[in-house]
């Protein structure tokens, strides 16, 4: 029998990777700090052979929601690269701001 929190930690890897599909940020945090806390709960506990076997699986699940994170932050970066670019002009000795105002590049939220 698997203890509650495993149980619980299991499924809040699933809401959180929901949550990073649809890039909900605060669905994000909501579930990354009830993942913490659910570790703080079984970080001292005694676990079965077969809780173990499900902790790993629950590693794996946690490692693909890191890569889902910084794949993330990667395209963010990318994008703040792209913007700055376009905003700044290249001078002979460094970099100086465009005289024009921003303008709308999409409409997407």
């Amino acid at each position: 029998m698997y203890s509650k929190e495993l149980i619980e930690l299991n499924n809040v890897l699933e809401e959180e990777r929901n949550a990073l599909m649809q890039g909900a940020v605060e669905e994000i945090l909501k579930w990354s700090s009830h993942k913490i806390r659910l570790l703080h709960l079984l970080k001292d506990k005694e676990l079965s052979p077969k809780e173990i076997e499900l902790l790993k699986e629950i590693y794996k699940k946690n490692e693909k929601n890191k890569r889902l994170i910084e794949a993330g932050l990667n395209f963010v970066n990318e994008a703040y690269k792209i913007l700055y670019n376009f905003l700044t002009e290249k001078g002979t000795y460094g970099n100086q701001k465009v005289s024009t105002n921003p303008q709308l590049i999409s409409k997407r939220t």
